[in-house]
């Protein structure tokens, strides 16, 4: 497949200092329904790994974050039984809490790597082998349009037969009108999430600050449609949008 495009990614120095310390409190103002979206990825993991009859499934989560309480890591070691998930993770900041957090609570069910998806060389040795699910969950829109094809080849070369890639991205409609009403909501519901102490008067200045700092992440918004086709043209045999959101989407999809 040609590239995609020319977005050059997300920015891994964003995930530093304060950001990693007010992981929570910062995905609280932003994360719409988070906690519901993670529990239906472990609702997802437990259905298919009785249908296969996975005993101690093996589990690489790309993007894994910090291991705190509303990260999918966590939900994952929480709520699938025997399971042992791999995080990766670009931010080696991320990876240290998440390590500090989640091996001391469930010991070797969890081990964690620094490495960054759009690096051709993100398949270091400590994490190059098969899985029985490959998760992500708000990451993959930091792909660069050049790393998006190649990286979901490599989702799809790293898993068994039978494997199954879950992930929820952020995405935008590419009907502009559309994609400014899903952002309008998204600001909207952070405005509303904050007290009414630590609340600007003004929304359209907040608004503005707001897509400042979001601008720092460095986004690569596309469509969950374009996701879909693109996980299709993968390889994998079944792909479907799940659950959806504004600009929130889950995907599931069959090797």
């Amino acid at each position: 497949m040609d590239d995609y495009g020319s977005h050059p990614g997300g920015n891994p120095q964003y995930w530093m200092d304060n950001i990693v310390r007010e992981y929570e409190y910062q995905q609280h103002l932003v994360s719409e329904e988070k906690e519901e979206s993670l529990y239906s990825i472990v609702r997802i993991i437990n259905y298919f790994r009785y249908l296969y009859g996975i005993s101690a499934p093996r589990i690489l989560d790309i993007g894994c974050g910090p291991g705190t309480a509303t990260t999918l890591a966590k939900f994952i070691l929480e709520g699938v039984p025997d399971s042992y998930v791999t995080g990766v993770d670009s931010s080696e900041q991320m990876i240290g809490v998440a390590k500090s957090r989640l091996v001391g609570e469930y010991g070797q069910r969890f081990i964690g790597y620094v490495s960054d998806f759009n690096n051709q060389n993100f398949w270091i040795p400590e994490i190059n082998r098969r899985y029985d699910f490959l998760t992500s969950f708000a990451a993959l829109h930091y792909l660069s349009d050049n790393r998006m094809f190649p990286f979901l080849k490599e989702i799809y070369n790293h898993l068994e037969t039978n494997g199954v890639f879950v992930v929820s991205m952020g995405n935008r409609s590419a009907l502009p009108k559309i994609a400014e009403m899903e952002n309008q909501f998204r600001i909207e519901f952070t405005f509303n999430q904050l007290t009414p102490d630590r609340r600007p008067p003004d929304f359209r200045q907040f608004k503005a600050n707001f897509e400042e700092t979001d601008s720092k992440a460095n986004i690569n918004w596309h469509s969950y449609r374009e996701w879909v086709e693109l996980i299709e043209d993968a390889g994998f045999r079944e792909v479907d949008v799940v659950s959806h959101l504004w600009i929130r989407t889950t995907i599931v999809a069959l090797k």
